[in-house]
């Protein structure tokens, strides 16, 4: 005769089996998903530069158990928050990714170690209401642009909101980044050809680059759609529709030019997401029309490449934004609808050059 257990009861018989269930291997790794072997590059035989760490597209990517056990032992489940298309990233001093998804709502706020992921809106004043760039402080202060309010709001460590900065007329402030001391916020007006350095405590102008229509002279911009600096102050712009990067230094005055359109690595078609690391004196360039992340030294000099069409681990269907901290860089995966991280394990070997010809 079948039996058929209370609630109550059920419960309790569930639990029993989990507390009399073998516990996992101490130190077993929790939360994203691993592969077998290590994803590297450059694969070999060469020392591994770039190791791919995980993907992290929903809440039960971080944390597979929480709506598991909750629909178990109450029967009932729970709509996990997702990303839908993301385009920008930045990451927190305790590694918190901040990441841009206008088709989600808002913007992602996902912490793998504390399994904490969550689709943020803010509010009151500082609720947002077309999230398009992102940059984080060291104090944990947030900078998103808004397209439509035409605005960067500023919020403090805890989401609180602080102040809104529009000091010129943007048509549309886009990506944002914030300088090594915090002192300085660059801001990219990608329909104005334009990018404005703010200081970041009261978004006064301190710089204003560009012409404010499209050109390609040096120190002009067509479609500036990323920006980033270098421990040591430098600017760097992705000029989108130019097909290159600018260097500017804390005065604004051209460092470096260099990028071209081809198909050949190291030309840049759709320089996208970037980020800087003067340390290894390494640049990482997101390409969307290669799929993949270029890494030049800052003498703007192909060093490698990591990743690729398709859909698997390492690989992009439309990358678009990047940030990075110490070692850690994040890449929005924008049609898989991800964000996919990666570790710096080291410098990559120097440019090959050629030998000088014998007189």
């Amino acid at each position: 005769m079948l039996v058929r257990q209370s609630r109550p009861a059920a419960v309790l018989a569930l639990l029993a089996l989990l507390v009399a269930a073998p516990r996992a291997a101490e130190g077993a790794p929790a939360g994203p998903k691993q592969v077998a072997s290590r994803v590297v590059f450059p694969p070999g035989p060469e020392p591994a530069v770039i190791e791919w760490v995980s993907s992290i597209r929903k809440r039960s990517d971080i944390d597979p158990g929480r709506g598991k056990w909750k629909k178990l032992l109450v029967g009932e489940g729970e709509k996990e928050p997702i990303l839908v298309a993301p385009t920008a990233v930045a990451i927190g001093p305790d590694e918190t990714l901040y990441v841009v998804d206008r088709r989600a709502g808002g913007l992602a706020i996902v912490n793998v170690k504390k399994k904490r992921f969550e689709i943020w809106k803010g509010e009151g004043s500082g609720r947002l209401s077309e999230p398009v760039g992102v940059a984080v402080s060291e104090a944990g202060d947030l900078y998103v642009s808004d397209g439509t309010q035409r605005a960067i709001y500023v919020f403090d460590a805890g989401l609180k909101f602080r102040a809104a900065f529009a000091p010129v007329k943007f048509q549309r402030p886009t990506a944002l980044a914030l300088s090594a001391d915090g002192a300085k916020l660059a801001a990219c007006d990608t329909p104005g050809h334009k990018v404005y350095v703010l200081d970041a405590k009261d978004g006064t102008v301190l710089l204003t680059l560009g012409k404010g229509e499209r050109s390609n002279e040096e120190g002009a911009f067509h479609t500036p759609v990323a920006v980033a600096f270098d421990e040591q102050g430098f600017l760097y712009v992705a000029d989108y529709l130019n097909f290159r990067i600018q260097v500017f230094d804390a005065d604004g005055a051209v460092e470096l030019v260099f990028g071209r359109a081809g198909d050949r690595p190291g030309d840049l078609n759709r320089p996208r997401g970037i980020a800087a690391d003067a340390f290894s004196k390494v640049l990482y360039i997101v390409d969307g029309a290669f799929q993949l992340v270029q890494m030049f030294n800052f003498d703007g000099e192909l060093l490698m490449w990591f990743g690729g069409p398709g859909a698997g681990p390492a690989e992009f269907q439309l990358p678009s934004g990047m940030a990075r901290r110490g070692s850690l860089l994040a890449v929005t995966d924008t049609l898989n609808n991800r964000v996919q991280l990666f570790r710096f394990l080291g410098a990559p070997a120097p440019p090959a050059r050629a030998a000088p010809s014998a007189k």
